[in-house]
């Protein structure tokens, strides 16, 4: 598995032999399937198949799951972040989702978590398995984003995901009157009659 080889990572000034959450999720494969192509509906399709999402067309939950999704690698790209870092972020925000709208944990708590795993992706230490992959700028940058769209519309996410929608199926005849067939063309007979 990639995230157990060392990878030079010569943008960051450093060698990783760990990559904390950085491909777990999002391999470099998919990673790179995704940003390779300029054609927005092929991103997205190519985002839903990474993520095992289907009927992403018609279905308006999978629909909104693929989005922030999408989202999430579109705000690493504007921003420049190594793929490890793209993986990484893109790993703790399925976290952070899954912990919010799955399990219920309260908007605070999600919060902490997403802290705690940023922090984790941002300092070296051996002891707790930490990974420098974040540097303080892209730190800043991650949390005025997660606080500017998912925290503040998590509740939303967890109403869409978690209320049941009521299906009423409702069958009703339809008279359609067809109308009638007109004659042919060669059976008309002239309105006006033209001199010349």
């Amino acid at each position: 598995m990639e995230d157990s080889t060392t990878i030079d990572t010569t943008d960051l000034g450093m060698a990783f032999t760990d990559l904390g959450m950085a491909f777990t999720d999002l391999s470099r494969s998919q990673l790179d399937a995704i940003l390779a192509t300029s054609d927005l509906d092929e991103r997205i399709r190519l985002t839903a198949e990474t993520c095992g999402i289907k009927h992403y067309n018609d279905n308006p939950r999978s629909a909104i799951l693929v989005d922030f999704c999408y989202y999430s690698l579109m705000f690493c790209e504007e921003n420049e972040f190594e793929k490890e870092q793209t993986s990484a972020f893109f790993s703790i925000m399925l976290k952070v989702f899954k912990a919010s709208v799955d399990d219920g944990m309260d908007k605070d708590s999600a919060f902490s978590l997403f802290k705690s795993l940023v922090l984790s992706h941002s300092v070296s230490d051996p002891s707790t398995s930490a990974v420098e992959l974040f540097t303080l700028p892209c730190v800043k940058k991650m949390t005025s984003y997660v606080s500017n769209t998912f925290f503040r519309y998590v509740d939303s996410f967890v109403y869409v995901f978690k209320t049941e929608q009521k299906v009423v199926t409702v069958v009703k005849p339809l008279e359609v009157e067809t109308p009638l067939e007109s004659p042919p063309l060669m059976c008309a007979s002239p309105i006006i009659t033209l001199k010349l």
